[in-house]
């Protein structure tokens, strides 16, 4: 493998982290930032040393270095990644707590843009989280907000003409 499908394997490897223990605040995003920046490191340097000693003509050699480096990277994820009850994922793994649907389900959304604008608040958790909406309700209050601002609209015209 070359560095940018090492690179790509990190990458899921983070997102997949992220996906099954949803529970990180702030800090896992910071978190991941840092895995990506030093692992990143890493790869380059890995990619440098084996175009430098010709190692990327082993193919054997190359493999194993990509799965140590796999091991290495989901290690690290595992044991260090935040999360909000202070349990990190490979305690988790060894306690027996496997992440579930529902968790699965939790960390795919964190991963979506709300496109709702209708219904977005600043105070609520779910700002970015996809919503249904109802669609007759939606219709009617677009139809009593247009006519409000027709009406305003017709009073300020009135009021200049007269």
């Amino acid at each position: 493998m070359n560095g940018w499908q090492r690179f790509a394997l990190l990458i899921l490897c983070c997102f997949t982290v992220m996906v099954l223990y949803p529970d990180f605040g702030a800090a896992g995003w910071t978190f991941i930032g840092v895995v990506l920046a030093m692992w990143t490191g890493v790869i380059m340097v890995l990619s440098v040393i084996s175009n430098l000693f010709g190692i990327y003509r082993l193919e054997t050699f190359n493999k194993l270095i990509t799965f140590v480096l796999l091991c290495a990277i989901m290690y690290s994820l595992l044991w260090y990644f935040p999360q909000e009850d202070k349990v990190t994922p490979i305690n988790k793994i060894k306690y027996g707590e496997i992440p579930t649907k529902k968790d699965i389900e939790r960390g795919l959304k964190r991963f979506t843009f709300n496109f709702d604008f209708i219904r977005r608040n600043a105070t609520r958790k779910e700002n970015f989280i996809n919503q249904e909406l109802d669609g007759d309700k939606v219709k009617k209050g677009i139809k009593k907000k247009v006519s409000e601002t027709t009406e305003e609209l017709i009073e300020s015209i009135d009021i200049h003409v007269e």
